[in-house]
């Protein structure tokens, strides 16, 4: 029985210390901006049936990487800023702000074709109005230096490597 608790101690302690490493990890992850682009910077859907991007994928298609490797902002280049938002063009509808992920697709799949599909990178509405252009994407890049291997896993690993070696221990010891 008191094998058991031993084991099971050891293992709690190993999780926490895991779960500690593994959000200090997170913490420190800063978004570094890349670059931004404005939402009617690409194709018009008069010349050709532009495909379809979230901002997240925008900003992947532009600076490089996967999507998941940005977060987006419409309020500027300040990462203490970011509001997780993109500026959408949506067909027959117009500008709006969704979410960085957002995706309304509901005609051709992938393809800037049919009422309420969504983009943020396609030439469709206008802006024409004297000043800054006020439809503007932020692409930050999460450090790729501050990544982690799952922490949790070997935290695990370790908890029960000790738990092990303790155990092993006290038997050899009668």
């Amino acid at each position: 029985m008191k094998s058991i608790k031993h084991r099971l101690g050891t293992a709690v302690l190993g999780l926490s210390l895991s779960l500690t490493v593994g959000f200090s990890a997170f913490a420190s992850a800063a978004p570094i901006f890349v670059g931004s682009w404005n939402l009617y910077s690409g194709p018009s859907y008069l010349d050709v049936l532009p495909p379809l991007y979230t901002g997240q994928q925008a900003a992947a298609f532009l600076f490089g990487g996967s999507a998941g490797d940005y977060l987006i902002s419409t309020t500027g280049s300040d990462a203490d800023a970011i509001d997780f938002l993109a500026w959408y063009d949506q067909y027959g509808l117009g500008q709006a702000r969704f979410a960085q992920d957002y995706l309304k697709d509901s005609g051709i799949a992938g393809i800037y074709d049919a009422t309420a599909d969504a983009s943020a990178m396609v030439r469709d509405h206008y802006y024409e109005e004297a000043g800054a252009y006020p439809y503007v994407n932020y692409a930050f890049r999460l450090d790729a230096g501050s990544e982690v291997p799952e922490p949790m896993s070997v935290g695990l690993l370790g908890a029960g490597l000790l738990g092990m070696g303790l155990l092993r221990r006290r038997t050899a010891r009668r």
